[in-house]
């Protein structure tokens, strides 16, 4: 989905990648998630490409978002000393096979950040690799899964024109505001 810009509805000033990430295996060795798909990921880098052409060579800041997480999450948190924040109360219900999708967003350089649903009680955000990992929050209703500290909520989402950042934040049903995060700017050096 391309974002235009407020100053020429006719540039593109940001992408918006929406990916199915497909259910369960559908081969009998692998049991568990489905991933994304080789024709998908090729459809990425085919848009991802003709984006950063359009865009003098420069790709534009981009952001990504799927229900299951890719294999990456998992990666990420492995590591004791990865920046996480927010509420991480589930382990990641990944894919056993990694298709791939996060090396191509790396190689591509455009996606600052990839957002998923799919753990009802995880709502951080980690880095891999420069690129943001970020869950959602539990927006339905009572259920098993319903333990997550402040209770429903929403990811909110800023990107700003111009600027290869954005921010985002937990909105509970409340109203209360929690977990604000900026992309670079908190990650720091």
């Amino acid at each position: 989905l391309p974002l235009c810009s407020a100053k020429d509805a006719k540039k593109t000033s940001s992408v918006l990648y929406v990916f199915d990430s497909n259910a369960y295996s559908k081969l009998k060795e692998v049991k568990g998630y489905a991933w994304i798909e080789h024709d998908q990921i090729g459809w990425y880098k085919e848009k991802s490409a003709e984006y950063t052409k359009a865009n003098g060579g420069n790709p534009l800041p981009s952001l990504a978002f799927f229900h299951i997480p890719i294999p990456e999450f998992s990666e990420a948190v492995k590591n004791e000393n990865a920046f996480c924040y927010g509420v991480r109360k589930e382990s990641v219900a990944s894919p056993k096979i990694n298709s791939g999708l996060g090396t191509a967003m790396l190689e591509s350089r455009d996606v600052m950040g990839v957002f998923v649903g799919h753990e009802h009680v995880n709502d951080y955000v980690t880095e891999w690799r420069g690129m943001m990992l970020c869950y959602g929050r539990y927006t339905g209703g009572s259920t098993v899964y319903h333990d997550v500290p402040g209770g429903n909520g929403a990811r909110i989402i800023e990107l700003t024109e111009g600027e290869r950042s954005f921010r985002t934040w937990i909105r509970l049903k409340d109203g209360k505001v929690i977990n604000e995060f900026s992309y670079p700017a908190d990650l720091g050096d």
